[in-house]
């Protein structure tokens, strides 16, 4: 099923390079495209096919400049948690099941940080990730325990900046148990007797 965030993220991703060429856009800018019915904005995890209406929807950009998303991540204070709300290990497992769904969308090479944290795990309908600090807290709690790595891919949009791109460090126990999966360890070989002289002394046997 197509959602709405997945059609607004084709075309923030396709607008920059004309609106570059046209001299609209900086190179260090990129668009954030969001649906609209009249003044309200639609649910980005609802689905487009058969909701979309050209003579009542519109479509509004706004520009952003790119940001280091690391070292942003990085520098930000944990946020604080309310008393009644669900344990933080609960969000954890939540932030690692959705960025499984992420890496597994067919025809994309990789998970951008900045998309996953602000459109797509907001998109998963989790009442802590409607919070930007906790998606940010989450998520850096995932990275520095290694459950979620970080690496640096080249950017279809602006060449020159390069995106912060995330994904599972799937040998870790703890990402295996969020996802249902089991590790287990190789069998142990024990060696299987034969009746018969040994391998060594029919080997030898043949050469006479």
């Amino acid at each position: 099923m197509t959602k709405n965030a997945d059609i607004e993220l084709e075309i923030a991703e396709s607008l920059p390079g004309v609106l570059q060429q046209l001299g609209v856009l900086p190179r260090n800018y990129e668009c954030e495209v969001h649906f609209y019915r009249g003044n309200k904005k639609k649910g980005r995890t609802a689905e487009f096919e058969g909701n979309w209406d050209p003579n009542e929807d519109s479509i509004r950009i706004t520009f952003a400049q790119i940001e280091d998303e690391e070292a942003e991540i990085e520098g930000r204070a944990p946020a604080l948690r309310p008393a009644d709300a669900a344990p933080a290990e609960d969000w954890l497992l939540d932030l690692l099941r959705a960025l499984d769904r992420a890496e597994n969308r067919p025809g994309y090479e990789f998970v951008a940080l900045k998309w996953f944290r602000d459109t797509a795990l907001r998109g998963e309908g989790l009442s802590w990730a409607a919070d930007e600090a906790s998606r940010y807290d989450v998520l850096q709690q995932a990275i520095e325990r290694e459950l979620v790595r970080t690496k640096k891919v080249s950017n279809p949009r602006p060449p020159n900046f390069p995106v912060t791109a995330i994904y599972l460090n799937r040998s870790k126990p703890e990402v295996a148990g969020a996802l249902g999966k089991q590790t287990t360890a190789p069998t142990e070989f024990r060696p299987i007797k034969i009746r018969g002289d040994s391998l060594s002394a029919t080997v030898l046997h043949d050469r006479r």
